[in-house]
């Protein structure tokens, strides 16, 4: 075999280990933990009240929708088939409703997802450009929280 015809697989290779090893340095990379451990312990506590990741708006018990914004809030939303609907349905509509999204991972995620319902796409995409350039469908409207008006069941 010609060693000169061996140089471009073998740099090929050379190339690809580099490659990984760069990928396993940033990936190993631990971020600084932003919480004390204070905060961090108050938060697993088992009398932690949970919140809505959408409006932060408490939760009492164990409900499937945020009682002040009506989304999704339920631990097994994405697993349950009928429940799963409302989920996709909120992560579309963070594509075309509210301000324009400033990373293009996301607007190429939606416009990924969106193939799966390869007849609607095309207006799906449409809306997505018009939220892109500042005009979306809709404002996202949120009530004011008044958090005097909540209490823990088990101090009622």
């Amino acid at each position: 075999m010609d060693p000169k015809s061996m140089v471009l697989p073998l740099l090929g290779v050379a190339s690809v280990l580099v490659f990984i090893c760069r990928i396993r340095e940033i990936a190993s990379k631990v971020s600084p933990d932003p919480w004390s451990q204070e905060v961090d312990l108050t938060v697993r506590a088992k009398d932690a009240i949970p919140v809505c990741i959408n409006c932060l708006y408490p939760q009492q018990g164990h409900r499937w929708f945020c009682p002040h914004c009506s989304f999704p809030v339920g631990e097994y939303n994405t697993a349950m088939p009928y429940l799963q609907i409302f989920s996709l349905g909120e992560l579309l509509r963070r594509g075309v409703v509210g301000p324009p999204e400033k990373g293009f991972t996301l607007k190429l995620g939606f416009s990924l997802y969106s193939f799966e319902y390869a007849l609607l796409a095309p207006i799906y995409w449409f809306w997505m450009v018009r939220k892109a350039r500042g005009k979306p469908i809709c404002q996202a409207q949120r009530k004011d929280l008044q958090f005097e008006e909540w209490k823990r069941e088990d101090q009622k």
